[in-house]
């Protein structure tokens, strides 16, 4: 079978893993529902930038919600070029994912048609592609952009010409503007460009290049009275907690990435395997350029970064760890003599990394749908039918705020800046401090807000609400909690928020339960 033959089978599969996940989909909700909430908050925030030209989460504020500031901004682009349609993440995914296929089809094709046959659809199956197409989120460009970093990078190295690094720099700005985890291994690019190659300039040149998105988009967000950093990565990063919280989290990382950590174990034995013949430690190192920059840049990934949440956030790091040790698995297998408990732990290993990340989410990726479907999108339906307008205080804020108009106060803190700042340093732990009720207690009163829809466990709300009424959703696995709260911000308004949620509950999912307190 030729290379192109199975280049066209792995096409195929990607085609109807993406059609069978629609279907699913479409089958309980009438339309496919991202299986993330998050997706909704890069839509949001496309939807306001290209007609309101306001940067936020909703049309009326600034707010620094995205973690993919290039992301939301190639959405507003298509949003402005083509219209407001909540399915052009998903094309613009499949697009990125076609040309990732082919960038690797064109590496893979110079080892023999096993390591090429294995490695593509390792690279389709085990990050799994089809998934990160189908989050609706920024994840198969930055697999791309990653990539096309190393790419460059290896070329660079073998070439050393100008217009080699000119491509190199622009992808390091591409590949941070995507993510910001894109730095971790950046910067030890340029380490090895500064202490291996002497190469001072270019190394300085290169880490400036790649820092310029962080730079320009934290410059806006202070101008704005905002963090330097997204609001996402201040209210979730591992940093600033102490020792044992930076350990308890890289361990928890760990656990989470042990799929990652499987694929990595063969790249530490390609380094030590290629170094082994090597007396001069500077020959070691530049023999395993490549290896060394993933296998450094994933342990800032595991320490200060994350892992999970529909096993997207590691997904870059599979397909780059499947780069970087392609060649010296296309070795092992053309050695018609040799270790042969090598070459089997290597199809062991990827067949268990399998088993970790594609058949578990055959399920949960429809399941994470349901979620999604069942409670934002029921949420952002309700609000459409009676709050669309509205002052609204609420914690999971993608699907509201893209099909409604309100106005916002995120008690999360992710859409309100005032928030996040006095959420700063409980690192994900919602804890339940005097400051923050406070804070929403005046702002609700002060502003004249109208309804809260909040997970309870996430914040609690002033006394002087109203609770009105619960809905509750079942087999959660995606949601912030299972349970959603309505709360009457206005005594005045409980007897109307009441019936208006015995109204609603009519047309809601049969599997939706709903609670109304009387």
């Amino acid at each position: 079978m030729k290379k192109h033959t199975i280049l066209f089978l792995i096409l195929l599969i990607l085609g109807l893993l993406i059609f069978f996940n629609i279907q699913a989909v479409t089958s309980f909700a009438g339309r496919y529902i991202y299986p993330l909430d998050d997706a909704y908050i890069h839509l949001s925030m496309a939807k306001n930038f290209a007609e309101f030209q306001t940067w936020g989460i909703t049309q009326y504020e600034f707010s620094s919600t995205t973690s993919s500031p290039l992301f939301t901004f190639l959405l507003a682009i298509l949003i402005k070029v083509f219209g407001n349609w909540e399915y052009i993440p998903l094309v613009a995914n499949t697009v990125a994912g076609l040309f990732l296929i082919w960038i690797s089809h064109n590496y893979l094709k110079q080892f023999s048609k096993l390591t090429y046959t294995i490695f593509l659809a390792s690279i389709v199956l085990l990050m799994p592609l089809h998934l990160m197409i189908m989050t609706g989120m920024e994840h198969v460009f930055h697999t791309l952009s990653m990539v096309l970093v190393l790419l460059a990078f290896k070329k660079y190295l073998e070439h050393e010409t100008p217009r080699g690094f000119s491509n190199l720099a622009l992808i390091a700005i591409l590949a941070t503007g995507f993510r910001y985890e894109s730095l971790f291994f950046i910067f030890f690019m340029c380490v090895y460009l500064f202490f291996i190659k002497k190469e001072y300039f270019q190394s300085i040149a290169l880490g400036l290049f790649a820092l310029t998105p962080v730079l320009i988009y934290g410059w806006i967000s202070l101008d704005h009275g905002s963090f330097f950093l997204p609001n996402s990565l201040i209210l979730k990063g591992n940093t600033n907690n102490g020792l044992v919280g930076f350990v308890t989290r890289m361990a928890g990382n760990g656990f989470r990435g042990i799929s990652v950590l499987i694929l990595v174990l063969i790249l530490i034995a390609q380094i030590f395997i290629k170094a082994k013949g090597e007396r001069l430690w500077m020959n070691k190192i530049s023999k395993n350029a490549i290896p060394l920059i993933v296998f450094c840049g994933f342990s800032l990934h595991l320490m200060f970064a994350n892992f999970g949440w529909l096993i997207r956030y590691e997904a870059y790091l599979v397909v780059v760890v499947l780069f970087a040790i392609a060649p010296f698995a296309d070795s092992v297998f053309q050695k018609r003599t040799g270790d042969v408990i090598l070459k089997t732990e290597i199809i062991v290993f990827l067949l268990v990394v399998f088993c970790l990340r594609f058949i578990p989410m055959v399920k949960n990726q429809t399941l994470a749908s349901k979620n999604i479907y069942d409670q934002q999108i029921q949420l952002a339906d309700f609000l459409h039918k009676y709050y669309k307008d509205s002052k609204v205080v609420a914690n999971d804020i993608g699907a509201i705020t893209y099909y409604n108009n309100i106005h916002l106060l995120d008690t999360y803190g992710l859409g309100s800046i005032e928030v996040a700042k006095l959420r700063k340093d409980e690192h994900g732990k919602f804890a339940d401090t005097k400051d923050l009720k406070d804070y929403i207690y005046n702002t609700s009163r002060s502003q004249d807000f109208d309804v809260a829809m909040v997970y309870h466990t996430w914040a609690k709300m002033p006394d002087y609400f109203t609770k009105v009424g619960t809905i509750e959703i079942l087999d959660n696995y995606i949601c912030g909690g299972s349970i959603v709260t309505f709360y009457a911000v206005k005594k005045e308004n409980t007897d109307k928020l009441r019936s208006q949620l015995v109204e609603f509950s009519k047309q809601m999912p049969k599997d939706v339960i709903i609670n109304i307190i009387k």
